[in-house]
Parts: C-alpha cells; sequence; structure tokens
C-alpha cells in the first residue's frame, strides 16, 4: 500500500508527513534529491531498513535547526547513512576493493557495526554521484569507522544520534538502550551535544560488551576524553540506565 506515494511501511512511526522535508529551507538544488533517493533505496535496503532510514532523515531535519547545521547536507546523510547495508557479500567485496577501503582495527571488518558505514559512502558517492566531503564522511564515520577530519563534527554527531532516536527504532527488547533512550533525547534536543554523546557512547559501550560484540578502540578514547573534560564518571550514565 502506498501513501504519499511512498510504502506505507517506511511512514509508520514517522512524527511528520515526508512533504515536511520538501520545505524550501530544506531543498539544496545540487545535493538533497529526497525522491530520487528513496527510489534509490528501495532497489537496495529491506522495508524495515528503509523506514529507518527514513526517520533518521527525519530526526536529522530537527537537529538541523537545533545545532545550526546546512539542512541540505544533514537530510542527505540522514537518509542515505544505512544505504550499504543490506547489500550482497559479493557487492560488498566488490565496493571494498573498487574504493580501497581500508581496515585499520580488527573490529573494523565487522560488516554490521563497523564496515557498512564506508562501504555505503562509497556506494552513494558511486552510484548517486554526491561528492560532498561532510556527507560521505559523516556516513563512512556513523559507525566509529576510520579516521576522518570531519568525526567530530557536529553534523558527524548528530547522523550517530538520529541513528538511536529516530522514532521506528523499538529498543524495548534492548534494556540498556531503552532504558537511557529518553534520557539521551532529552540533552541531544536541549542542545547538550558532549553531555548526550559521553551518554551515547556509554550506553553503547555496555551494551556491546553485555552482547559480545566487538568494540572500536575510538569510542572507549573518546568517552575517557569526555569524562575527563566534562568531570563525568560512569555514575552519570548510571542515571539513565
Amino acid at each position: 500500500m502506498l501513501r504519499d506515494g511512498y510504502p506505507a511501511e517506511s511512514m509508520r512511526g514517522l512524527r511528520k508527513p515526508l512533504a515536511y522535508f520538501q520545505k524550501t529551507e530544506f531543498r539544496g538544488k545540487s545535493l538533497f534529491n529526497q525522491s530520487d533517493y528513496i527510489r534509490f533505496l528501495e532497489k537496495v535496503l529491506t522495508p524495515s531498513r528503509l523506514a529507518h532510514s527514513l526517520g533518521v532523515m527525519q530526526v536529522m531535519g530537527e537537529l538541523a535547526e537545533i545545532y545550526h547545521l546546512d539542512g541540505d547536507k544533514a537530510l542527505t546523510a540522514g537518509i542515505l547513512h544505512d544505504a550499504g547495508k543490506d547489500l550482497s557479500l559479493e557487492k560488498q567485496n566488490e565496493l571494498i576493493k573498487a574504493g580501497n577501503i581500508q581496515i585499520s582495527h580488527e573490529c573494523e571488518s565487522n560488516y554490521v557495526l563497523y564496515l557498512h558505514g564506508p562501504v555505503g559512502s562509497f556506494f552513494v558517492q558511486k552510484e548517486l554521484g554526491i561528492h560532498d566531503e561532510l556527507v560521505l564522511y559523516a556516513i563512512a564515520g556513523h559507525t566509529y569507522f576510520g579516521d576522518s577530519p570531519y568525526f567530530e563534527h557536529p553534523l558527524s554527531w548528530c547522523l550517530r544520534f538520529s541513528d538511536i532516536l529516530e522514532p521506528t527504532r523499538n529498543w524495548e527488547q534492548e534494556k540498556i538502550i531503552w532504558s537511557c533512550a529518553k534520557r539521551l533525547r532529552e540533552l541531544v534536543y536541549a542542545g547538550q551535544m558532549k553531555e548526550a554523546t559521553f551518554l551515547q557512547i556509554g550506553c553503547l559501550l555496555k551494551w556491546y560488551e553485555e552482547k559480545d560484540m566487538p568494540i572500536h578502540p575510538r569510542m572507549r578514547r573518546i568517552k575517557q576524553a569526555l569524562g575527563k573534560e566534562l568531570d563525568f564518571d560512569d555514575a552519570f550514565l548510571e542515571l539513565g540506565i
């Protein structure tokens, strides 16, 4: 069933209709092309992943106003951030080779957690002709992969926040994320980026440890550095867990 020309399951949970994101202030003349991007994603993503991508786009549109981001770039990074996640193993390997994507840490070979970021970035560059550095690096680094001059850029952090906070996500079965999501949302929407970053990374580390998932060393370094800067320890995390 279609709604506004798009699959109904892709619309479920969104707080605003897709037409909202076609407002003039969000319409980039050379970058953000929602209709083309959705048509592309429908071919490479599952319906649930497309719904997630639309949700991330929505949150990025909201956070662009709070953090004074370029709305065009924010929406583009949001909708395309997982473009490479559902690709076949053959296609993944093809893009890794063609994009000369290098693994710096053993954990980065985990496609679901880390490697789909840079693969997806190269994929949309190749298939959609996107060449904006901030957008491409934000997509590549939303999984904490690699070294990027834009790793700490507000748009990059907003993309990581949006990946967790988008409205179609159901974290009820994941106690750690579920219990800190409300507080994370409050911090993010209050413009408290550093505090939100510390909380998000702290919760992800606990979750990864609980699930015995490989942890990127950069995540631990960021948490340690922010904890020292903000004078926070794990007691701050327990408030939200």
